[in-house]
């Protein structure tokens, strides 16, 4: 949606109010401005008439000379194809420099002197894409336009004359509000932000003019549209075209306006204002009953059932928003015009859009739940700029050819339900001063609640919340004193079981793994040789049907091995699976188990050849994710090297203890377990960990640090049998704004000895209350040189 400062200084007093303040007042009400133009950047500009007209031999140029009302006429070198003698122009004299960039000299063109440049719309900024065919090869003609006079030649005002001295707001309207496609609505939202009066719309009311009988009949056949209105309408025979500057300010607006089609210029006009899109047809041309119908076909036209259309019996008139039957298309000579003014069921419509796949200015609105009450105001409003442009004759009697006016249901809300969202503390007498400038009528109930009707344009206000919404948004959100929420926090003494697990299946879910079920009985050896957790005692069958079932399993990595195995033995070698069951052991206890295994290439592209490779650290932020989403403390995590077994690659593995209790193992299978040799990761996670630790995360709301933060890296030397993990937390004891600590690089080889590796480690220091100097920063990083001496640690 387009609005421009010239038009809304005829409904509001903008005095010492700036372009920027209309900005910022559309931002404030949720009227996004997306985009401005100012067109007020053509200097030096005047009006001039064209004396004379000579053909330069061989070109399409012509040389004229134009009169600007100084001593001397001014020659100028002219392409444009209707220039002509005594034509009035817009010159721009040599020294101009014109919206479209260019700047003109006097030059000296196939040997004629050119000084100066008559005028089109583009150079003058007009945007190129709401031009006729012929006004990108015109200049402006300006003879016919009853605004311009002999008296105004040579005068400089000519750009104010046309309006060019405007400002163009481009609004980005949110779905719900359907009224700001109406120019005036949005001029009551900005009257009443800058408290100022608002000069009312002018409407016609057909019963003070003169009427004549309304003998064309219409029918409506869908359930599609809910108000319909026709009238026609009788113009007078010579109506000259329509002020360049009304058309200029159509193509402000993004409509192509044309000097030959003065009445396709108002109903657009009419639709800018109001909101509402009017169908016109010439009414001589209509020899039966118009029907508007979903239930009509027309291959000649490209219609099929289901689209809205009207028809002339069984005429095709017009696709409705879309396109209309040249033989019922108003023109110059049209002495009689039908109007529709019709309020249809906006979902039909966005279907109607997305099957032809354009976009205009009726569409625009169609799309939209529209107001039925705009029906009737739209054609009052165009009636009246008829009078005003006196095209007008006569009005028929006005036919109300359907009348569903959807009403808007008044809304029960309570000053405490209000102030309790918006975390403000309103006064009843706060929320009328809000709202009813705005036409909202409020009715006290009692002393904490009230009724609310919404005024008859908004179609967005249905409940409470809609409400509360609306006076948080005229009272301003700047205004409301932003309050941290008070949330509850406290030691948790265990998790919810079926949280968890859900947590967990949704989250590998989520990143491609399948869920299986697998056998719980193994053999005793299986239990034996993946037994990772220590468990003791297993489960035993009293009458097992084989030795290879008799134990209940203490680890669920063999049953995923298995189904792996299977897979593979399909040549399907992708295989990612998940399963969360309970171990049994010491004859009375159960643990919950969640395992998740992975082959092969984690992302394969076939078509871009991209792929991300399986990897022991693909696994270990698998579970870091998991145990992030479950609220576990990741720095309270410790990894360590696991006990050499048989089923693991040698250097692969390690166990991952929650504050020294054995929370899960992460492993790359040994290839002798798998026939086709392919890398196989696996986890297994003792769940029962996570039920019962103690929340320790406390939720906080923080600001966003606004200082830079400060890093130092540090390659150290320690003992390969040394675990970096243990080492840390007495690395970066007493530090005072250590923000975060990572290993990033290892080195082992030249001048390394054999039983040693170089860990580099970055440090990154902050603080919320002050920007850090460098002294400071030096400080921590001389503790932490401190640190590594007592350690005995040496720095590289």
């Amino acid at each position: 949606m387009i609005i421009t400062r010239k038009w809304l200084e005829r409904y509001i007093d903008l005095n010492k109010i700036s372009d920027e303040q209309i900005i910022s007042a559309l931002n404030s009400l949720g009227f996004e401005v997306d985009n401005y133009h100012n067109y007020d950047q053509n200097t030096n500009i005047v009006l001039g008439r064209v004396q004379v007209v000579n053909l330069i031999p061989d070109t399409h140029l012509n040389f004229c000379l134009v009169d600007t009302k100084v001593e001397l006429v001014d020659p100028i070198v002219c392409g444009a194809s209707n220039v002509a003698e005594e034509m009035y122009v817009v010159v721009a004299k040599p020294g101009s420099h014109l919206a479209n960039g260019a700047d003109i000299a006097a030059t000296n063109i196939r040997g004629f002197a050119s000084e100066g440049m008559i005028c089109s719309l583009e150079e003058l900024g007009i945007p190129k894409g709401t031009l006729t065919t012929a006004e990108l090869d015109e200049i402006l003609p300006l003879t016919e336009d009853i605004d311009i006079h002999y008296e105004n030649l040579g005068t400089s005002a000519i750009g104010k004359m046309l309006g060019l001295d405007d400002a163009s707001f481009e609004v980005d309207l949110t779905l719900n509000r359907s009224d700001g496609l109406s120019a005036y609505e949005l001029a009551r939202e900005l009257a009443n932000y800058f408290n100022r009066k608002l000069e009312p719309l002018e409407l016609e009311d057909p019963g003070e003019l003169t009427e004549y009988e309304n003998n064309l009949k219409v029918i409506i056949d869908t359930n599609d549209v809910n108000v319909a209105v026709s009238a026609n309408i009788q113009l007078q025979e010579n109506r000259h075209p329509l002020a360049a500057k009304k058309r200029i300010w159509l193509k402000m607006n993004q409509y192509q306006s044309d000097i030959t089609k003065p009445i396709h210029d108002l109903l657009a006009v009419t639709t800018i204002e109001t909101g509402q899109p009017l169908l016109g047809y010439d009414r001589q041309k209509i020899k039966g009953t118009l029907k508007i119908t979903d239930n009509y076909e027309n291959k000649e036209f490209g219609i099929s059932k289901g689209d809205l259309v009207v028809i002339d019996d069984d005429q095709f008139v017009e696709l409705i928003g879309v396109k209309t039957n040249p033989t019922y298309e108003i023109t110059s000579t049209t002495t009689e015009i039908t109007i529709l003014a019709v309020n249809i069921n906006f979902t039909k419509m966005r279907s109607q859009q997305r099957k032809v796949g354009i976009s205009n200015l009726n569409l625009q609105r169609y799309i939209k739940p529209l107001s039925s009450a705009t029906v009737n105001i739209g054609l009052g409003r165009f009636i009246k700029l008829l009078e005003l442009h006196e095209y007008l004759t006569k009005v028929s009697v006005i036919n109300f050819v359907k009348e569903k006016y959807l009403e808007n249901d008044q809304i029960m809300v309570s000053l405490s339900y209000l102030n309790s969202l918006i975390g403000h503390q309103f006064a009843l007498k706060d929320v009328k001063e809000l709202l009813e400038p705005l036409d909202f009528v409020i009715n006290e109930q009692d002393h904490n609640h009230f009724v609310v009707q919404p005024p008859a344009m908004r179609t967005d206000l249905h409940q409470p919340a809609d409400i509360v919404e609306e006076v948080a948004r005229l009272f301003g959100y700047d205004n409301i004193i932003a309050t941290p929420p008070v949330v509850p926090h406290g030691k948790k003494t265990s998790h919810n079981k079926t949280k968890v697990i859900t947590d967990f299946e949704q989250w590998l879910l989520g990143h491609g793994f399948y869920q299986a079920k697998t056998y719980s009985l193994v053999s005793d050896q299986e239990n034996q040789d993946f037994n990772l957790f220590g468990y003791q005692n297993p489960y035993r069958l009293l009458s097992p049907l084989s030795q290879d079932h008799q134990t209940m399993r203490l680890s669920l990595l063999n049953s995923l091995l298995t189904a792996v195995q299977y897979n593979n033995a399909r040549n399907l070698d992708n295989v990612k699976l998940f399963t969360i069951e309970k171990i049994y052991f010491n004859d009375n206890q159960e643990n919950y188990h969640a395992s998740f295994i992975a082959q092969a290439d984690v992302i394969k592209s076939n078509l871009t050849a991209d792929k991300l490779a399986n990897s022991y650290y693909y696994m270990k932020g698998l579970l870091e994710g998991f145990l992030t989403k479950v609220q576990i403390p990741l720095t309270k995590l410790a990894y360590r090297q696991t006990h050499p077994l048989p089923i693991f690659h040698p250097y692969q593995t390690s166990e991952v203890y929650l504050d020294n209790q054995l929370l899960a193992v992460i492993e790359k299978v040994h290839p002798h377990l798998l026939s086709n040799n392919i890398d196989t990761y696996f986890c297994e996670i003792n769940l029962e960990v996570i039920f019962n630790y103690p929340h320790k995360i406390p939720t906080f709301f923080h600001e966003l640090n606004k200082y830079s933060s400060s890093t130092r890296d540090i390659s150290m030397l320690i003992k390969k049998t040394d675990n970096y993990g243990d080492l840390e937390p007495k690395i970066i004891a007493n530090l005072n704004h250590l923000t975060n600590v990572e290993v990033v690089g290892q080195y082992q080889g030249e001048n390394i000895a054999d039983d040693m590796r170089s860990l580099t480690v970055r440090f990154t220091f902050n603080s919320n209350d002050q920007q850090l100097t460098e002294v400071d920063v030096n400080n921590e990083y001389e503790k932490i040189k401190n640190n590594l001496t007592k350690l005995g640690i040496t720095i590289r």
